[in-house]
């Protein structure tokens, strides 16, 4: 019979699942949304890199050996001191919301994936001090595991939400005397986003933000190469913007400053093989990791040979700066329209003033540089199309 682990026993799918996290300063809880909540670690408000680290550390802590409500408190009060943090409410009580949600979301989603040995699923209600009407209408309910339904309400359904899911064989269908339940009508409420005015309709009975399933949400981002390829192939311009902001919204100028630089470009190479080591020249060897802000960005010389045109081999000795100190840092949750994979995507923006005026532009996804390019000054309409998201502070000059 399939066999499933409950309870305090370290829970290897949960604990893989936090640390495949990418750490995001954020300024309010709707910053992120729904399931881009699976591929980032946030602190509402929690936006010193250094501070988000440390509370990193304890809540890894919490998920992989077990330190309990009390200590993990204690360790908080300790952090917001260190660090002079003036977060908003109560330090007991936004400790237990960062604790809770953390750990639940966790073991969901470790969770789910070791549902999927199991034909059906029970909703199981969490039976907390004050309990919502809707999530004891679903106790018990019976459904198969591929149903629409659990796209929306597979817990944590909310706030302090402690449901949870049952696995079922077919067999123990029968032996519990049990039959697949009738789906909930899936009746919605209208709630408006207070930071981008947008009208959402969310699932009656779940909680703004909350109506993704965290695991499906964590498959999404281990989608075969294979199958990225096979849609990219068929439609480059696949994926659609999630986090809402741009330069308007942003306030800032319709141009980026032109920066005069005191670098000389380098000779213009004419193969692969001498765009490589120009650049491994400029990195000081074959790679290398950049920080920029609170970003770590890797840099392989033979990667960057394959994303960087031969013809732009004269802007390599401009690369360090445009990773060091960037004019913009944006952040952006996309989703891929073919697959449904979220990625959280970084682009670094630099504007020097070799040859008239340059673009430098770097893509970065889970720390590694996905594309480079390098764009004309003049072509205002396709720069300003980068810089979209949450604006992060760039690194200051030297």
């Amino acid at each position: 019979m399939p066999q499933a682990q409950y309870g305090s026993v370290q829970f290897s799918q949960a604990i893989d699942f936090f640390r495949g996290k990418l750490n995001l300063p954020t300024a309010a809880w709707d910053d992120l949304w729904g399931a881009m909540h699976s591929r980032a670690f946030v602190v509402a408000g929690a936006q010193q890199a250094d501070l988000l680290t440390d509370l990193r550390k304890s809540v890894d802590a919490a998920i992989s050996d077990g330190m309990s409500l009390g200590e993990f408190k204690k360790q908080f009060k300790d952090l917001v001191a260190k660090h002079g943090w003036d977060h908003k409410g109560d330090a007991d009580w936004r400790a237990q919301i960062i604790y809770d949600t953390n750990m639940r979301q966790s073991y969901n989603t470790g969770r789910w994936q070791q549902l999927q040995q199991f034909e059906y699923w029970q909703y199981k209600h969490g039976h907390p001090k004050v309990p919502r009407e809707d999530h004891l209408l679903w106790h018990n309910l019976v459904l198969p595991r591929n149903h629409v339904w659990w796209q929306t309400h597979f817990p944590q359904n909310g706030w302090g939400c402690t449901c949870s899911v049952r696995g079922l064989t077919e067999g123990q269908l029968r032996r519990l005397n049990l039959k697949v339940s009738q789906a909930p009508d899936g009746s919605t409420y209208e709630w408006t986003n207070p930071k981008t005015g947008e009208l959402l309709d969310v699932p009656k009975g779940i909680d703004p933000g909350f109506d993704y399933s965290p695991g499906e949400a964590a498959l999404g981002q281990q989608l075969s190469d294979a199958a990225m390829q096979q849609w990219d192939a068929i439609k480059q311009d696949a994926w659609q913007q999630l986090t809402p902001g741009s330069w308007k919204t942003a306030a800032l100028p319709e141009r980026l400053p032109v920066r005069p630089s005191a670098i000389a470009l380098a000779e213009r190479v004419t193969d692969a093989a001498a765009l490589q080591q120009q650049i491994i020249n400029t990195l000081g060897g074959a790679e290398t990791v950049f920080q920029s802000g609170a970003l770590s960005v890797y840099a392989n010389a033979a990667s960057l040979a394959k994303q960087l045109d031969v013809a732009q081999s004269v802007y390599v000795p401009l690369l360090p700066t445009l990773f060091n100190q960037p004019d913009e840092v944006w952040a952006s949750f996309e989703r891929h329209q073919g697959t449904g994979r979220v990625e959280l995507r970084w682009r670094l923006l630099r504007m020097v003033d070799n040859g008239g005026g340059q673009l430098l532009l770097a893509q970065v996804v889970k720390g590694v540089i996905e594309s480079l390019q390098v764009i004309p000054a003049t072509q205002l309409n396709n720069i300003n199309k980068q810089r979209y998201g949450l604006l992060f502070n760039a690194a200051s000059e030297e």
